[in-house]
C-alpha cells in the first residue's frame, strides 16, 4: 500500500521534504514518523497509519509534495495479520525457509535439555536479530546506505539549511557518523577558505555579467509570495499614518521593566502595543472582522487573537497570541517571548500559527522607519510600527525634545471606511500616549 500525505491543517496544501526518517527495508510501527515536512507555517513530522516494511521511497529530500501525494510504498500486511486469531487453536503456519523443522537428533537433544537451557537459547535467538537491528540504526558496524537518512538532529538540519549546506557532503565526527553543529560550521569555514559557492554542484552559472547562483524556492517563501500577491491585488488598501508621543510610555517601560525581569519576563513595546490594539478593536469591531463574499456576510469576531510578525532565517512567520484580552501584561510578555524564540527555531505548532484576527508588525527593533504594511488575508487590518525618534515638539511656547513614534494602520476599504480607520488609529495613539488612562477607563 502507498502512504499518502494526509490533510495537515486548513490552508496547508503541502510542503517540502526536509528529512527522510526511514530507509527502504526498514520496519515501521503504526504512528512512526516517515518524513519531516516543512510547510509554509511550521515543520511537522508525517507518521504512518499502519505498521509494515518500507518497500520503496517515493519522495526524496528537497521534493515538494502536496496533500494526497504518495510518500512511501509500504508492505502493510502486518496490520492485517494483527487482526487474525492468535490463539493456540489457530492453524499452525508453515515453517519458513529460515526456520526448518528440527532433525530427529536435534529433537532428542532438545528433549534432554532442561527448561532453563531451552529458555536461554530462545532468548539468545531473539537477541541476535535485535542486536543486528540496533547496529544498523546506530551505524556501529554499517554506515548509512547511499541515499538513506543522514544522521543529524533537527537543530543541525535547520542550521545547515540556513547556511546553504548539503549535509550529504558533511562528514560527521560523532559515533555512527552523526553530524553535529560544529561539523557543519567547520564545513562552511573550509568551503569559504576555498571560495566555493553555497550552490556549487550544478547551481552556479556563468553569464557575461558574472556568476549566478540558483536555489529552489522554499515552501514558506512560495506561500509568502502567493499570499502577498493575493493581498495586494484583491484588497483595496488604505494606509493611515499617525504620530504618537511615547515619551511617557518609555518612562513607564523603564520603571516597570526591572520588575518584569524579576519574574522571568521581558517587558517589550510589542507587549504594550498588543494591549493598545485590543482596546481599539473593542471600540471599532469592523477591524476585528472578516468578509465572507461567498455568503454575503461580515463575520465579527468576539475574540482577540493578535498575530505578531517575526523575522526568521527562513522568512517572515506570524505566530499568534490567543485571547489577548484575557491576559495581563506579564502573561503577554512571557508568551510573546516564548513564541518568538520557538518561531525562529521553527518549533511552533500549527495551532500557534492560526486564528489571528489582526496583526502587528513591529520593525522598530531593527531600526526601520515608517512603512506600508500589507494586510494578511482574511484579516482586514494590520498595524505597522517603525523606530521612535527624538523630535522637537512645540509645547507651552517652546520646543521640547519628545520621543515620537510614527504608526501606520492598513485597513481593507471594502469593510472599513476612512473615518472608522482614522478613529481606530487615533484610539491607538491615545492609549500609547496615556497608557495608564486606559486601565482607569479614561
Amino acid at each position: 500500500m502507498n502512504v499518502e500525505l494526509p490533510f495537515l491543517a486548513e490552508g496547508i496544501e503541502g510542503g517540502d521534504v526536509i528529512q527522510l526518517l526511514v530507509r527502504e527495508g526498514d520496519h515501521v510501527t503504526e504512528g512512526q514518523s516517515l518524513i519531516e515536512l516543512e510547510t509554509d507555517k511550521a515543520t511537522v513530522p508525517v507518521p504512518t497509519p499502519v505498521a509494515g516494511t518500507v518497500l520503496r521511497l517515493l519522495v526524496q529530500q528537497g521534493d515538494h509534495v502536496k496533500v494526497g501525494q504518495a510518500l512511501v510504498e509500504l508492505d502493510g500486511a502486518e496490520s492485517e495479520t494483527k487482526k487474525a486469531p492468535t490463539s493456540s487453536s489457530a492453524k499452525p503456519t508453515k515453517p519458513s525457509a529460515q526456520q526448518t523443522p528440527p532433525t530427529a537428533e536435534e529433537g532428542r537433544a532438545n528433549a534432554e535439555q532442561s527448561p532453563d537451557q531451552r529458555q536461554a537459547q530462545s532468548n539468545a535467538a531473539r537477541a541476535e536479530p535485535e542486536k543486528s537491528s540496533v547496529q544498523e540504526k546506530t551505524g556501529a558496524i554499517h554506515p548509512p546506505a547511499a541515499g538513506g537518512a543522514i544522521p543529524a538532529p533537527p537543530s543541525v538540519r535547520r542550521l545547515a539549511r540556513e547556511l546553504g549546506v548539503d549535509l550529504s557532503q558533511v562528514k560527521g565526527t560523532e559515533a555512527g557518523g552523526r553530524i553535529t553543529a560544529d561539523d557543519v560550521k567547520a564545513f562552511v569555514r573550509e568551503r569559504t577558505k576555498h571560495g566555493t559557492a553555497p550552490g556549487a554542484g550544478g547551481n552556479v552559472f556563468s553569464t557575461s555579467y558574472g556568476s549566478e547562483r540558483r536555489e529552489p524556492i522554499s515552501s514558506i517563501r512560495r506561500k509568502i509570495a502567493a499570499t502577498m500577491t493575493q493581498a495586494w491585488t484583491t484588497i483595496p488598501h488604505v494606509h493611515q499614518f499617525q504620530d504618537a508621543d511615547i515619551t511617557d510610555l518609555m518612562a513607564l517601560h523603564k520603571r516597570y521593566a526591572p520588575e518584569f525581569k524579576k519574574k522571568g519576563a521581558t517587558l517589550t513595546l510589542s507587549s504594550l502595543f498588543l494591549k493598545a490594539i485590543v482596546h481599539a478593536l473593542k471600540l471599532y469591531p469592523q477591524l476585528n472582522a472578516t468578509i465572507d463574499l461567498t455568503n454575503g456576510e461580515i463575520v465579527y469576531k468576539d475574540y482577540y487573537n493578535i498575530g505578531v510578525a517575526v523575522d526568521t532565517p527562513a522568512g517572515l512567520i506570524v505566530p499568534v497570541v490567543h485571547q489577548v484580552d484575557q491576559k495581563d501584561l506579564l502573561q503577554i510578555s512571557m508568551e510573546l517571548a516564548d513564541l518568538a524564540e520557538r518561531t525562529r527555531k521553527r518549533e511552533v505548532t500549527l495551532e500557534e500559527l492560526r486564528g489571528a484576527t489582526f496583526t502587528l508588525s513591529n520593525m522598530g527593533g531593527i531600526g526601520a522607519g515608517p512603512f506600508l504594511p500589507i494586510i494578511n488575508p482574511p484579516q482586514v487590518g494590520i498595524l505597522g510600527v517603525g523606530k521612535a525618534r527624538m523630535t522637537p515638539v512645540y509645547r507651552d511656547g517652546q520646543f521640547v525634545p519628545r520621543r515620537v513614534l510614527q504608526l501606520c494602520v492598513a485597513y481593507d476599504h471594502r469593510l472599513v471606511d476612512g473615518a472608522i480607520g482614522a478613529r481606530f488609529t487615533n484610539e491607538i495613539v491615545k492609549v500609547l500616549e496615556d497608557f495608564q488612562g486606559m486601565f482607569l477607563g479614561l
